[in-house]
């Protein structure tokens, strides 16, 4: 069954809609909620854990059984296949006896933030609890966001990801090591990502769910910074503590992850052109990563400058600016090298430093020029 393309306004299914089977229990058979957790049928759950699908096939049982695993108990699960190519169904119907969910089934795919609205709506829990179809909770996760969110009414509270990711290899362990830093280096951060978001449902519908499509033509990969940054303008405190985790599954190697860097520091420049917080530590967009860029550059000139006129004394400013860099990144390094050793630092330093820069310049560059041309002049998504 599925949720009527009518009845998607903005992403939304109304509830009409959804009682009418745009929402289905994923099996009929009694579950041992003892063993499994609550049913679909259950009474209403404190939380609902929404997941957005997209031929995530691979990652569906190890993402269920960490939720079916958590230390809270009183939850439901919402699952919403954005009309996966893959066999993520089929996945799923194979799953629903020990891992009981709720489904909304798009007949089109709508992207990911039409996906988390739908989600949100079909939620019957008092909290959502948003999470990635590649992000996998760990046993007290749920529970240290509840706690947090009793604490007060205007609060948003997410998580960062581990240092160790689920898979393991260079660029997906340096990843996650990454964002946890930049993620945990401030309890109140500017944004809270959805890989871990924890909101009330009633905000969530006060601020009308995650924008569908953005002033900058494309709503995945900020959409999660918009809506905190409305949330925050309206006086609502994000919270991030350091003890709220989850286990990313990347799957990257060197030409995936420079993908993803090219496309988030594209869209993010575009964003932050349009916020006017190009500057701003702002999580993965960190100081870190700015004077990364910033310094690299510089020496870059430097260096072409030297080679031109032969003037050594050139490697004296080329120098500082290295120094400069190794001490705004001395946390993130310390980090690399507590967790995985001198070795892997040396292999991270040669990234981070001399190939990062290169490839988060070319998407700012790419992200400018597109928001000149589309937004500025063209008067586009206005």
């Amino acid at each position: 069954m599925a949720v009527d393309q009518a009845g998607l306004a903005e992403g939304r299914p109304s509830h009409q809609d959804l009682d009418q089977g745009g929402i289905v229990s994923a099996s009929n058979q009694q579950a041992d909620l003892a063993a499994t957790g609550p049913s679909p049928e259950a009474a209403r759950p404190a939380v609902s854990v929404v997941i957005p699908v997209y031929n995530s096939a691979g990652y569906l049982e190890t993402v269920l059984a960490a939720v079916y695993q958590s230390s809270f108990r009183d939850f439901e699960v919402v699952i919403v296949n954005d009309c996966s190519t893959d066999n993520s169904l089929q996945v799923l119907s194979g799953l629903s006896d020990r891992f009981p969910y709720r489904l909304v089934d798009f007949q089109e795919n709508l992207g990911v933030s039409k996906a988390r609205n739908a989600g949100a709506d079909a939620a019957r829990g008092d909290i959502i609890l948003f999470i990635d179809a590649d992000c996998v909770v760990q046993p007290h996760t749920m529970a240290r966001c509840v706690a947090a969110m009793e604490q007060e009414d205007r609060i948003c509270v997410g998580g960062a990801y581990t240092t160790e990711p689920w898979d393991k290899g260079f660029f997906n362990t340096f990843q996650s090591i990454y964002i946890n830093h930049v993620e945990t280096k401030v309890e109140n951060p500017d944004y809270i990502a959805t890989h871990c978001m924890a909101i009330r449902k009633d905000t969530f519908r006060k601020f009308g769910g995650f924008i569908t499509d953005s002033f900058i033509g494309h709503a995945a990969s900020v959409e999660d910074v918009e809506l905190s940054h409305r949330m925050l303008a309206a006086g609502y405190r994000l919270s991030r503590p350091q003890d709220i985790l989850v286990q990313h599954i990347f799957g990257y190697n060197f030409r995936k992850s420079v993908k993803n860097a090219v496309k988030k520091s594209k869209y993010w420049t575009m964003y932050s052109l349009k916020n006017r917080d190009v500057m701003k530590d702002s999580g993965a967009a960190s100081y870190e990563l700015k004077t990364n860029v910033g310094t690299q550059a510089l020496n870059l000139g430097l260096l072409v400058a030297l080679l031109l006129t032969g003037k050594w004394w050139l490697l004296l400013p080329m120098a500082a600016l290295f120094l400069a860099n190794l001490a705004v990144s001395f946390r993130l390094l310390l980090l690399i090298k507590r967790e995985q050793g001198w070795w892997f630092l040396a292999r991270a330093m040669a990234y981070f430093m001399l190939v990062y820069p290169i490839v988060v310049a070319y998407g700012s560059g790419v992200g400018t020029l597109k928001y000149i041309w589309e937004v500025k002049l063209l008067k586009r998504y206005s």
